[in-house]
């Protein structure tokens, strides 16, 4: 389900912890914000993969 305005956004901490959802860190939250920490190795390479990250860290 998408909303208007709301963005998605991942980190991948050592290829194995990521960090998923709509929160901006830098930025006043909203009450539709939502994160979510995964420990999955293969999630991490999957949206490794899938963007940008894997040409910033091959």
């Amino acid at each position: 389900m998408e909303k208007p305005g709301i963005h998605e956004h991942f980190a991948v901490i050592d290829r194995e912890i990521v960090w998923y959802g709509s929160v901006n860190l830098l930025s006043n939250a909203k009450e539709e914000d939502n994160l979510m920490r995964v420990k999955s190795k293969e999630i991490a390479q999957e949206l490794m993969e899938s963007g940008f990250m894997d040409k910033a860290f091959g």
